[in-house]
């Protein structure tokens, strides 16, 4: 007959693993859903960051395009200051005022143009990283479900040798039966 501590001590212990076992299994599941989630989030930010790199160059179109109307305007202001005092305006020192506006209107469309790809190359990098960062944590969610099964199944399998060390010592010494 089997003494009731020793069968006290056996359950116990067997409850112990299987409530071990199951906060492995459930830290693995919660672990697993943050890392989906962060990947969700990474996601969103490549998105947002993609989009972010579509407005930079569209700005760029448009403040190149508005640079580029502004010096027509001053260049045909310049050819029309220069007709109504009586020059030649198709030649000479005349001419080359306007030709010289004209490439420092070309060099600040470019610089314009320039300076919205740089900034449409570092969201588009961004994204990158963020595409990066989602696949990540997508790896981490399965690895963290993976680590807390494994986890489970050592609980329970500890604990179910606990429990037989447990009752073989108690039949060593005489306080459970062998039958």
């Amino acid at each position: 007959m089997a003494d009731p501590i020793t069968i006290g001590a056996a359950a116990a212990t067997a409850g112990g693993a299987i409530v071990s076992g199951i906060g492995q299994l459930t830290a693995g599941a919660a672990s697993a859903a943050t890392s989906k989630y962060k990947a969700g989030v990474a996601l969103l930010n490549k998105q947002i960051n993609q989009q972010n790199a579509s407005w930079a160059l569209e700005e760029g179109d448009i403040k190149g395009e508005e640079a580029g109307l502004k010096a027509g305007q001053e260049i045909g202001q310049t050819k029309a200051v220069q007709a109504a005092s009586g020059l030649d305006v198709n030649s000479g020192s005349n001419a080359a005022v306007r030709d010289t506006q004209q490439k420092v209107a070309s060099f600040d469309q470019n610089v314009i143009a320039w300076d919205a790809a740089k900034t449409s190359y570092g969201f588009e990098t961004k994204a990158m990283t963020d595409t990066a960062e989602a696949n990540l944590d997508v790896m981490a969610a399965g690895t963290e479900q993976t680590a807390g099964t494994i986890g489970a199944i050592g609980s329970f399998l500890g604990g179910a040798s606990s429990v037989a060390s447990k009752w073989k010592q108690a039949q060593s010494v005489g306080l459970a039966s062998s039958s």
